[in-house]
């Protein structure tokens, strides 16, 4: 099994005065002359040392000229730097350059960066906010938010199945799925659905119990959601 190289003092030789001077023509030029195997180590350089190193702007321009050349290759690694700057306060979705890139993504692009970004959101508006960059309405959330155990996802989950309450039995075959997790989020979400859509046909044994009264509060207030499910 052939390992994959992250470093090569050859290959950071010919490309770090073109990273550093955003000279990204010259980037492109180089990558384009590289072997498979330096073309993927390159990659990973990219993506694991010089994406942290720019400028927020110069970030923001790399990930577009990358994502441009060959968004199969970068688009992750890419994501991967976004996420260790956004922890570090470097970055954020809510920059311009995060905006240019949703208008130049693909459709697998756009469900790569929804799925790799969603367990890293910090609150219920930024999960709105992502999926708001890609112009998608809140029943078209659904099948992303399921999959994500956070606290932010799992109440805008929960905001938004009301736009399906119609679907009785997609609304049961979520709730099973969501037991099926085992979590405590995840029953807690699935207890909270039972009672909030009367799904009587959803059998389980529920910990969390829940009056009338607070039902309302749960959907409308993030704070009063995390007390309560946490």
């Amino acid at each position: 099994m052939i390992r994959d190289v992250h470093y090569s003092v050859q290959i950071d030789r010919r490309i770090r005065p073109a990273v550093c001077q955003e000279d990204f023509d010259e980037l492109l030029k180089l990558l384009d002359s590289f072997s498979n195997s330096q073309f993927r180590t390159a990659v990973y350089m990219l993506g694991e040392r010089y994406a942290l190193e720019l400028p927020a702007d110069g970030f923001w321009r790399l990930f577009s000229v990358l994502l441009q050349r060959d968004s199969k290759a970068f688009l992750i690694v890419m994501l991967k730097a976004l996420v260790q700057r956004m922890e570090k306060g470097e970055a954020s979705i809510q920059d311009e350059g995060f905006k240019n890139l949703c208008h130049i993504m693909n459709e697998v692009d756009r469900q790569k960066t929804l799925q790799f970004l969603l367990p890293y959101l910090k609150d219920e508006e930024q999960v709105r906010y992502l999926f708001r960059c890609f112009s998608m309405e809140a029943n078209e959330w659904i099948p992303y938010l399921i999959k994500v155990n956070t606290l932010p996802c799992a109440f805008v989950l929960f905001s938004s199945l009301r736009y399906i309450e119609h679907e009785r039995d997609y609304l049961v075959r979520i709730a099973y799925y969501l037991m099926k997790r085992g979590d405590g989020l995840s029953f807690n979400l699935a207890s909270l659905m039972k009672a909030y859509f009367g799904l009587e046909e959803l059998k389980g044994t529920f910990s969390l119990q829940l009056k009338p009264f607070e039902l309302a509060r749960l959907e409308t207030s993030y704070k009063a959601f995390c007390d309560r499910m946490a």
